[in-house]
């Protein structure tokens, strides 16, 4: 009985994982960097691994600050978590053992790191729910010379300085950023500590050298009583 059962749990752990593996699969192909103004191409496939068709539901969140290229329109419009947000809706009907793919296009307004949200996925036969993975996309600047809204120095180096007041906190101890905690005396005009280590030792050399300098110019002058007398002149005179 004891062999029995250790059998059965040894075919148990060797085909669980099998099964567990046969669900349907959402992958998303976009670019991870783009510049201000690109328009990228989003590609959602998804895999069907059962051996009977399955018809989907499937929702993509979009990003702010975008202009839909294709299709030219969200398919709907609506609050979310109380933010009026777009999305884009199909109901794809994908063959047994297969993949299907579809596009859209975007053009990306401003710079900074724009996030896309899982793409959701409903099994309508079995109304069980699928989510993707969520993607990043830096886009970076195109340069002005001028730091604007969206800006910092992490994506637009071109027209924002490592310690520009935009929003974005740079911890390098040689900077004063007004971002950064403790920051606003740099609106002030205030001197980071680190420079009066600078200062101070350089104005004590300074304040030295004088004081030396000084000095030595009085002890080099004859004082009025090492000066000969004018009697003593006249003897030695006629000595």
């Amino acid at each position: 009985m004891k062999k029995s059962f250790l059998l059965i749990l040894a075919v148990l752990v060797l085909v669980l994982p099998v099964f567990s593996q046969e669900e349907i699969q959402v992958v998303r192909e976009v670019q991870e960097s783009a510049r201000e103004g690109d328009i990228v191409n989003v590609q959602i496939n998804i895999f069907n691994p059962y051996p009977e068709e399955r018809v989907l539901s499937i929702e993509e969140k979009l990003p702010n600050d975008i202009q839909m290229i294709e299709p030219s329109e969200p398919h709907e419009t609506r609050f979310f978590n109380g933010i009026k947000a777009s999305f884009l809706r199909w109901e794809k009907t994908i063959g047994p053992k297969s993949v299907s793919s579809f596009n859209y296009r975007m053009k990306l307004l401003s710079s900074g790191y724009y996030s896309l949200s899982p793409t959701k996925v409903i099994d309508v036969k079995t109304t069980t729910k699928i989510q993707g993975t969520p993607v990043s996309i830096l886009v970076t600047c195109v340069s002005d010379k001028v730091c604007g809204k969206n800006e910092n120095y992490m994506n637009c180096r071109q027209d924002c300085k490592p310690d520009a007041e935009d929003g974005v906190c740079n911890p390098d101890p040689s900077l004063c950023d007004p971002d950064c905690e403790g920051g606003e005396k740099c609106d002030k005009g205030g001197i980071d500590i680190s420079i009066w280590y600078i200062i101070i030792p350089i104005s004590l050399i300074g304040i030295a050298f004088f004081v030396f300098k000084f000095k030595k110019d009085n002890g080099s002058g004859i004082k009025p009583s090492q000066l000969p007398s004018e009697e003593s002149s006249e003897e030695t005179l006629y000595s």
